[in-house]
C-alpha cells in the first residue's frame, strides 16, 4: 500500500534537509527549537583563560574521525569540512547523515574547540544551554549574560557555528526519522486489516503532517562537553 512507503518517503526528505543546510552553510541549520530554556550558565576558571587562548589557534579540526556520509563511512577533516571552498563543486562534497555516530562525533569535536573559542574571545562562560528558533537563530537561556559576546565571536569563527547548527539539525532529523520509522515498523508487523487500521489510527497525526517536531537543545556540562536532548530526553551517547 501507499502508505507503506511513507515512513521511507519522510526519511528521504530529512536526509535531503542535510544538503540543505550544507549547500547554504552561511545560514545555520533550522531545528524544531521552541523558546529559551532558564538554567545556568557554565563557568571557566580565570586562571586556565590565558593557556586556553593560547591553544585555541591549534585546536583540533584535523582529528580524522569517521562519519557517515552519503558517500559512505569517512575519516574526514571536519572543520576543512565546514570551511567553504569555492573551487569544490556542492554535488562532490558528501552530505552528513543523521545518524547517531555522526551526533556524537561532532558532539566531542565542539566539545574540544569549546574551551579555546571561549577564551579567545573572552568569554568567561559558556552557555549551559544551545537551541535554535523555527528560523535556523540561535537561542540562549534567559539568565545568559554573554549571549551578545557569543553570537559575535560565532560570527567570527563560521565553522565553529556551522558545526554547532548541524548536530542541532542531525539531531532533529534523526530524532524525526525514527519517529517514521517506528510507524514503518508497526505497519509492517501488523497481520490483520483491524491491526493495520489500528496502526494508521495511532499515527494519524504523523500521517496528516500535524505533530510538532521534538525540541532539541544543546548542552554544555562544566567540562564544556556537549550532549544533545530531544524534548528534554538525553540522545544515547
Amino acid at each position: 500500500m501507499a502508505i507503506a512507503s511513507l515512513a521511507a518517503s519522510a526519511a528521504l526528505s530529512l536526509v535531503g534537509s542535510v544538503a540543505k543546510s550544507l549547500i547554504s552553510p552561511s545560514q545555520p541549520a533550522a531545528t524544531s527549537a521552541a523558546g529559551v530554556e532558564n538554567s545556568a550558565a557554565v563557568k571557566i576558571s580565570e586562571a586556565g583563560l590565558a593557556r586556553l587562548a593560547a591553544e585555541a589557534n591549534t585546536s583540533g579540526g584535523k582529528n580524522g574521525a569517521t562519519y557517515d556520509t552519503s558517500q559512505g563511512s569517512q575519516a574526514l577533516d571536519i572543520d576543512a569540512y565546514f570551511t567553504p571552498d569555492p573551487s569544490r563543486s556542492l554535488m562532490s562534497i558528501p552530505l552528513l547523515m543523521p545518524t547517531q555516530n555522526n551526533i556524537n562525533a561532532l558532539s566531542q569535536q565542539v566539545s574540544a574547540k569549546m574551551p579555546g573559542f571561549l577564551a579567545k574571545h573572552g568569554i568567561p562562560e559558556a552557555p549551559a544551554s544551545i537551541t535554535y528558533d523555527a528560523y535556523g537563530q540561535i537561542q540562549f537561556p534567559g539568565n545568559y549574560a554573554y549571549a551578545t559576546q557569543f553570537r559575535e565571536a560565532l560570527a567570527d569563527d563560521p565553522v565553529l557555528a556551522r558545526q554547532l547548527s548541524t548536530v542541532s539539525a542531525l539531531s532533529s532529523q534523526m530524532t524525526e526519522m525514527n519517529k517514521a520509522l517506528k510507524f514503518d515498523t508497526e505497519y509492517r508487523a501488523a497481520r490483520s486489516p483491524s491491526e493495520i487500521q489500528a496502526v494508521i489510527a495511532k499515527y494519524r497525526a504523523l500521517l496528516d503532517g500535524q505533530t510538532t517536531p521534538s525540541t532539541i537543545a544543546l548542552h554544555f556540562d562544566g567540562q564544556n562537553r556537549l550532549t544533545v536532548t530531544a524534548d528534554g530526553k538525553p540522545l544515547a551517547a
